[in-house]
């Protein structure tokens, strides 16, 4: 199966780090799984689940034990993907939310990249931010 590499940023108390993802839309052992591979201060965490987005926020979990934050745009407080991007895709999709008004194609963002200017939260943070846009519909 092919894999993609990329160099993410994690801050990990105050300080800015360099790690990587390696990031399978299928898992080599489990077609119907992806798999995500984090590599972060010598230390590894693989993560295997049903689509992308929930990978990164099982890492996400883990590294908020540790009070490590990735720096990507899927652990921003306003990007969430809909239950239509995680359904039709691996969940790499994820529009970026304004409170009040509808998410529009243009709005619509790699979870693995990172824009300017975003504001990077937990986990909860993030989801009571998605559950308030969408009752503002």
């Amino acid at each position: 199966m092919d894999s993609e590499l990329r160099k993410l940023y994690f801050i990990d108390n105050r300080n800015l780090i360099e790690g990587n993802i390696k990031i399978f839309e299928q898992d080599p052992e489990n077609e119907e799984k992806v798999l995500l591979i984090i590599t972060i201060k010598n230390e590894t965490f693989n993560v295997q689940e049903d689509n992308l987005f929930s990978a990164l926020q099982v890492l996400r979990s883990i590294l908020e034990g540790k009070n490590v934050q990735i720096k990507c745009n899927g652990a921003a407080i306003n990007v969430y993907p809909s239950p239509m991007q995680i359904s039709m895709g691996s969940g790499r999709l994820a529009y970026k939310l304004t409170q009040g008004q509808q998410a529009k194609h243009s709005d619509i963002v790699d979870i693995f990249d990172c824009d300017e200017g975003l504001n990077f939260v937990s986990i909860e943070e993030q989801l009571k931010f998605y559950n308030e846009w969408s009752k503002t519909l």
